[in-house]
């Protein structure tokens, strides 16, 4: 699974990014969601105004550069 989905908070993780400092550990694992789909993920944002984390984007980009 590439996406990790907090529907508590109504963040996305990249999967191989999140830990502790994402904060998701006290949301209950009914609503968690693990999801490949790049198109639904853009919906969230679009049309449920979840947003990225910025951890997991932080950490990805310090990765990148």
């Amino acid at each position: 699974m590439k996406y990790f989905i907090d529907h508590n908070k109504k963040s996305i993780h990249q999967q191989k990014f999140a830990g502790d400092r994402c904060g998701f550990v006290g949301t209950p694992i009914e609503s968690r969601e693990f999801t490949n789909c790049p198109n639904y993920v853009d919906l969230l944002i679009k049309e449920k105004k979840y947003k990225r984390c910025a951890h997991c984007k932080s950490f990805q980009t310090t990765l990148s550069s």
